[in-house]
């Protein structure tokens, strides 16, 4: 199965505003397209942070040209033609089905079992280059995991994933298979995946730490019980479909380099949480509030909240449905405060920091 008509019927898309009307129609569905939805943003990312020159020996690929913010410059955007997006499709879906036979992991009660959501992770994991620097920016998203970068010579290409990439390209790539049990599960440092009946067991997917640990395979209930701030005792998101689309919008980088960003995608990840925001999706989703207000304390949208009561959403988030035990939500605020000078505000949000740690 490849992408269905009303999908193609949205291609090419041209602009920011195009990948917006994409993802809205998505959104509507009630299983979003993750694969389609993260090669799309990483395929905007990589032409406009990663490779800004604008190629010319790569078939098919255009960039539509608009009027910048001064008169002498102008703001290209790399076009998604169909013809591009539905190869990068294809071949990911064919190299996840090819590898996983579904006859030998039986599912009597429609719910997947941990030896399958092992032989998924092994898929990835496997397909991964053996050595690159895991921490590097811009390889989060499928486009990263399928495209791959050339290497030295005589060394092949590889894909390439950080590690909360992985995590996500697990829960796509159960998603190709038919698996929708299989759902991502998020603490504000660690991502792995739950599955089962009403999403009752975890496992991990991805590695640990600066070690690389691999716990592939295990639940994480042993950290849940040492009460560590890893799993944050507990609470942690287990998040929907529309909830992994707002997980992919939030790891949106638009860094170019150290001290430049990408306005276009500054824009598109705010205009993409604003959308998530409208359709209740990131309401138990702390972190991406708090990525939203920052996003709005650089460039007010008109008619929106401003920044302090988008902090405080995500606070209210936090204590409503994860015990308070989410320490970001604070920070962010704590920043946004010693950003603007109110040191008493900012000690007071940092003290809050310091309360949910201590608890």
């Amino acid at each position: 199965m490849g992408l269905k008509p009303w999908q193609k019927a949205l291609f090419p898309l041209r602009s920011v505003a195009a990948v917006v009307r994409l993802f809205e129609a998505e959104l509507r569905q009630p299983e979003p397209d993750l694969v389609l939805l993260s090669l799309v943003l990483g395929f905007v990312e990589h032409f406009l942070a990663v490779n800004r020159v604008l190629p010319t020996n790569v078939p098919g690929l255009t960039f539509e040209s608009r009027p910048g913010p001064d008169p002498q410059t102008r703001l290209y955007f790399p076009v998604a033609e169909l013809s591009i997006v539905a190869a990068l499709y294809a071949r990911f879906t064919a190299q996840i089905r090819g590898a996983v036979d579904l006859s030998l992991y039986p599912r009597p009660d429609g719910c997947s079992s941990r030896e399958l959501v092992r032989k998924v992770s092994d898929v990835i994991w496997n397909s991964l280059s053996r050595s690159y620097f895991k921490d590097r920016a811009h390889i989060q998203s499928l486009f990263s995991f399928i495209t791959g970068e050339e290497g030295p010579p005589r060394v092949p290409p590889g894909t390439k994933l950080d590690s909360s990439g992985v995590a996500f390209a697990v829960v796509g790539a159960c998603q190709v298979l038919g698996l929708p049990d299989v759902h991502l599960a998020l603490s504000e440092d660690h991502a792995w995946v739950a599955f089962g009946a009403g999403g009752s067991q975890t496992a991990e997917v991805t590695w640990h730490g600066k070690g690389n640990e691999d716990r592939r395979g295990q639940p994480v209930q042993a950290g849940v019980a040492e009460r560590s701030w890893l799993y944050l005792k507990g609470s942690y998101l287990r998040c929907t479909r529309h909830m992994e689309v707002a997980f992919m919008v939030c790891a949106i980088n638009p860094s170019i380099d150290g001290h430049t960003d990408s306005l276009e995608l500054l824009q598109l990840q705010q205009r993409l949480l604003w959308l998530l925001y409208d359709m209740g999706h990131l309401d138990r989703y702390p972190m991406a509030l708090g990525n939203l207000a920052d996003l709005e304390e650089l460039e007010p949208t008109p008619g929106r909240p401003d920044p302090l009561t988008l902090y405080h959403q995500g606070i209210h988030s936090a204590r409503t449905y994860y015990n308070n035990e989410h320490i970001y939500p604070y920070l962010y605020l704590a920043g946004f405060h010693c950003r603007n000078k109110n040191v008493k505000e900012a000690l007071e949000a940092w003290a809050d920091t310091a309360t949910v740690i201590q608890e």
